[in-house]
């Protein structure tokens, strides 16, 4: 067994990654809160100068599912898309949602394109609140939704319109699901599906509908592509979580990229709902197709490992664990027992914390989203 091995079942070990990832987030928060002006006095360097400070704390999410995790991940697809337009335009990235851990997933795959720093997503508006990560979404211009549609039509409308213009490849993530796959959501979106005469999908949720054509009808004529991603699991049990990633068990994540240009879309809202579902019918066959033969279609891509994401993790221990470290055998030597114990006591709470929101964050203790009626433009699709 390895010295890394040895260190990964060591508890202490894993509370100073976790203080290493919260003070890194709030460091990297500061960071941008120095660049205000400059969002009134170039906007465009403001975006570009945050996509590099948020690589700082990213990053460390797909380091802790590849290195401390030991996942291996395997894309699947076409070859000379990744050669020929991988970070070098926008693209709306279509994502399913099997488990917890679809977007960290999603992560480790933009991290290896090059796009990490550009990456946006649709998020849940209560993210924006998290100190660290949640305050990074905010300064780079996440798109907050309050699941209400009457609400959350305005805000989407503007967040489009506000990253028409983003100077950095930016890949915009959607889970058209709009919630995480649990039997009992599966089971509410069959019912739906057959009350209305749709199609019933075997893996997947209905993908809700309105969202998507509100994206097209804003974004069309600035974001070239779309990336279908899907993302599979294989030989587990039970989906992974984020206290399996704590825990550092290993697993296997299959990803089946495929590109679609934007001009081959259909214009109306009709025919657009009909493509997504038919997108959806896809992302099902390519699952049956891995059940029966392991892997997804097409070829087994080549992804370069870049160095950054080890070098920026490695730079963040050496400014954060080790001064801690010796902070803590100093005031033990000089028998500072109470400055020591504050110490323990900061690091054990955070580790508590983040402890406490990596199982909140499992689909089973999940938000009902999902188990509510859902509702599309469509009146009926055949």
């Amino acid at each position: 067994m390895g010295l890394f091995s040895l260190l990964k079942r060591s508890k202490v070990v894993f509370i100073l990654l976790v203080f290493t990832f919260i003070i890194s987030g709030l460091i990297v928060n500061c960071l941008q809160l120095l660049t205000v002006p400059l969002y009134f006095a170039n906007k465009r360097l403001f975006r570009i100068v945050n996509t590099k400070l948020v690589y700082l704390h990213w990053c460390i999410l797909p380091w802790s599912l590849q290195r401390w995790a030991n996942y291996d991940i395997r894309v699947f697809g076409s070859q000379e898309d990744i050669d020929r337009y991988a970070n070098k335009e926008h693209a709306l990235c279509l994502l399913n949602h099997h488990c917890d851990l679809d977007w960290m997933i999603g992560w480790c795959l933009v991290e290896r394109l090059g796009m990490l720093g550009g990456v946006k997503a649709i998020m849940k508006d209560i993210a924006k609140f998290l100190p660290g990560i949640g305050w990074t979404f905010v300064f780079m211009e996440y798109p907050f939704l309050t699941r209400r549609w009457e609400n959350d039509e305005k805000k989407l409308e503007a967040a489009c319109k506000n990253l028409l213009d983003y100077p950095v490849n930016m890949p915009l993530c959607l889970f058209a699901e709009g919630t995480r796959f649990t039997q009992e959501k599966y089971l509410k979106s069959v019912e739906f599906s057959k009350s209305r005469g749709l199609p019933v999908l075997k893996h997947h949720l209905f993908p809700r509908t309105k969202g998507f054509c509100l994206l097209m009808k804003f974004m069309r004529g600035s974001i070239p592509a779309i990336y279908d991603i899907t993302i599979l699991c294989p030989n587990v049990s039970e989906q992974p979580t984020l206290m399996d990633v704590v825990n550092a068990k290993p697993c296997q994540a299959d990803i089946y990229f495929r590109r679609l240009s934007m001009s081959d879309l259909p214009e109306s809202d009709e025919a657009l709902t009909k493509w997504l579902i038919d997108l959806y019918q896809n992302k099902d066959d390519v699952i049956e197709y891995h059940i029966k033969n392991g892997k997804f279609p097409g070829d087994k891509i080549k992804l370069s490992k870049k160095p950054w994401m080890d070098v920026v993790v490695f730079i963040w221990v050496l400014l954060l664990v080790i001064p801690v470290c010796f902070a803590m055998v100093y005031l033990a030597y000089t028998g500072a027992w109470l400055t020591l114990g504050l110490i323990v006591l900061v690091l054990f709470v955070t580790d508590q914390l983040f402890m406490c929101l990596a199982r909140e964050t499992e689909s089973k203790l999940g938000s009902t989203h999902g188990l509510e009626p859902i509702t599309v433009k469509e009146k009926k699709t055949n």
